[in-house]
């Protein structure tokens, strides 16, 4: 009985919900990039999110690039919470560094945690993007964590 009435108390609080409070929004975002964002919901749970910003990959190697995301929204209690989720793809050229003037691309997932405060346009989120990148300096890039805060209308 135990366990029932638990796990009746953890979907309560953390079950997916599939609407949003905003349409669109757009913000700044730090971490291991620098850049800005926007995101616009095409359905309740779903949205595209575009970034353009500079990747501060290492001391002496510097890319500026565009990454697209297909994004899936599951709301969580508190309102306002919610986990999201999707594939990337992105794109850029070294801009300085061992590998200046070179292309790259990438495929890649998302996978982040947001925040919209409650009768606020104020939305702030945590993720992390794993890329594979295939031109220029192939392999996996796992270090891509980004603080985006963003400003809906």
């Amino acid at each position: 009985m135990k366990k029932i009435i638990c796990l009746t108390v953890i979907l309560y609080f953390f079950t997916s919900g599939f609407s949003q409070s905003y349409q669109r929004a757009a913000g700044i975002r730090i971490g291991s990039s620098v850049g800005v964002s926007y995101k616009q919901f095409t359905t309740e749970s779903r949205a595209y999110e575009g970034i353009v910003d500079v990747d501060i990959i290492g001391r002496n190697v510097t890319k500026f690039k565009a990454t697209f995301n297909y994004l899936f929204h599951y709301n969580l209690k508190p309102d306002g919470l919610s986990l999201y989720g999707g594939p990337g793809v992105s794109a850029g050229i070294y801009i300085s560094g061992d590998y200046r003037d070179k292309l790259s691309t990438s495929i890649g997932l998302t996978g982040g945690i947001e925040y919209k405060f409650p009768d606020s346009p104020i939305i702030l989120a945590f993720d992390w993007d794993p890329k594979f990148q295939m031109i220029t300096d192939a392999g996996l890039k796992p270090a891509s964590f980004g603080l985006t805060l963003r400003y809906s209308f």
